[in-house]
Order: structure tokens, then C-alpha cells, then sequence
């Protein structure tokens, strides 16, 4: 059986001494390194089919009340999750789709971007191995090929915080740089605040750093946070990597009637 630790280092089976009926349970999923195995190159990644179905069954039991939140841009996750269509928080709190199909998103200084981009490129061209990803509000800088590049990936994305006014990330191999405030604690507040979702628990799956600003936002709702993996983290529990994070996904939604349904409205 897989195990977790919550973070004071008391054991637990998959989570199975906690309850998370259906019914009364919003559930949050990150992305990388959570849903999906953490890849050097990002645009590599893949959910494992069995995941997605697992995802799939899950959705349905709780009457739609999962959503999957993350640093990716909704665009990108719907093309990971296909078939699968979910609520979706994307871009690090920058936009949303909510249960209903509408998307919601901060408005974009694309010159801003724009500049980032370029000054990021500038220094992946003279480095081989790292990866600029440019998004509708941020930019993100990779180093996963590059780990021995970490203090000069991050000192360099401080310098360009400092000068363009830009909100500074720092992740997993992964620094970046955004243009709005809003977090995935703000995504998860705003889904608890309308159906399915409202009047639930809610628990948040997450192993990165940007996950931490979801776990805080939890005890409003006297919700669970579950961190996947190692580092410090204020979440109340731990699971050790995404694998027994997969198991427990696939206990919870019990075994496959079919293939993955299409979920939610476009």
C-alpha cells in the first residue's frame, strides 16, 4: 500500500483515514507534477490515460465539482486533458473557465510581455539547454536541461522583475515572470463561490512552490491541502510523488465503465 506523511510526519494510507465523499468534496488538481510526471522539456509532458479516467469518473461522481488549476494557460491544458473538459484556472490566477464554459481573464500588457520575452531570449540564445515560454500574461524561463544555471536563471529574472514591474515566480527549474497579482488561491476562491463547488469541502493536490498560495487560501472552507513530494509547504498533508497521488485518484473513482467521457461545457 502507498503511503503518505502529513508535514508533522504522521503517516497515512493514500489518504484513506480522511473522507472525501463525493458529493460534499470540491476537489483541485495541479498540473505538473501532480496530475502529470514533472518532464525536462514542458511542451513533452503527458497524463498517463488511465489518469485521465480516473479524472474522468471523478468528475462525474461529484456532480462536476473538479477543477484543475495551474501555471498553464487553459488553451495548453484542455489539449493535455483531451477529451476531458473541466473547469480550468490557468496561468497562475490569471484566467479561468468556470463550470459553465465562460472564461474569465485579467487583461494583457502584451508590450510588457513582449519586452520580457526578449531580454529572456537574448540569454537562452548564449545558453544552451534553456527553454522561454511565452504566455498571454507572463513568460517563463526553463533551466530543467540546465540545473547548474539555477542562480544565474534566477538572478536574472530578479533584475528583470525589479525593472518591468512584473510579479517574480519562482517554481520547480522554472522562473516567472507575470503580469497580474492573482493567484491559485484566488482561482480556488473564486470557484468555491458559485456551483458545484459552493458549500463544499475543498482539498488542493499541488507539489510547487505556486501551490502554497491555495493551500493558505483552504482553511476558509476548513478544507485539506496535499502537497506531492518533497519541500517545505504549509499544507496539512503529504504524499510522496505523483504516483500515489495516481492510486489514490484511481481508488476514489473506482474502476473504468468505458472510455473518458467529455465533461463540461465548451
Amino acid at each position: 500500500m502507498v503511503q503518505c506523511s502529513r508535514s508533522n510526519g504522521a503517516l497515512y494510507d493514500d489518504l484513506s483515514t480522511l473522507a472525501f465523499p463525493p458529493s460534499s468534496t470540491a476537489f483541485f488538481f495541479d498540473f505538473d507534477g501532480t496530475l502529470a510526471e514533472i518532464v525536462e522539456d514542458p511542451r513533452a509532458v503527458r497524463i498517463a490515460p488511465e489518469v485521465l479516467e480516473a479524472l474522468s469518473r471523478l468528475h462525474r461522481m461529484s456532480g462536476g465539482a473538479v477543477a484543475v488549476v495551474s501555471g498553464r494557460e487553459i488553451d495548453a491544458l484542455d489539449a493535455f486533458l483531451s477529451p476531458l473538459r473541466l473547469p480550468l484556472g490557468g496561468a497562475h490566477g490569471s484566467e479561468r473557465r468556470d463550470p459553465q464554459g465562460r472564461r474569465h481573464q485579467v487583461e494583457a500588457d502584451r508590450q510588457s510581455i513582449e519586452r520580457v520575452v526578449e531580454q529572456l531570449n537574448r540569454f537562452a540564445a548564449s545558453h544552451e539547454g534553456l527553454l522561454v515560454e511565452a504566455k498571454r500574461t507572463s513568460v517563463a524561463l526553463h533551466y530543467r536541461r540546465r540545473p547548474e544555471l539555477e542562480r544565474a536563471c534566477r538572478e536574472l529574472a530578479r533584475a528583470v522583475a525589479d525593472t518591468s514591474g512584473l510579479s517574480l515566480l519562482e517554481g520547480k527549474m522554472v522562473a516567472e515572470l507575470k503580469l497580474s497579482g492573482r493567484t491559485k488561491g484566488d482561482l480556488v476562491a473564486d470557484f468555491m463561490a458559485e456551483a458545484p463547488f459552493r458549500g463544499r469541502r475543498p482539498v488542493f493536490f499541488g507539489d510547487d512552490v505556486t501551490d502554497e498560495d491555495a493551500f493558505g487560501a483552504l482553511p476558509r472552507w476548513d478544507g485539506v491541502s496535499v502537497k506531492i513530494g518533497g519541500g517545505p509547504t504549509i499544507a496539512t498533508h503529504r504524499m510522496p510523488d505523483p504516483a500515489a497521488l495516481h492510486a489514490w485518484l484511481r481508488g476514489m473513482a473506482g474502476p473504468p465503465s468505458g472510455g473518458t467521457e467529455r465533461a463540461g461545457s465548451s
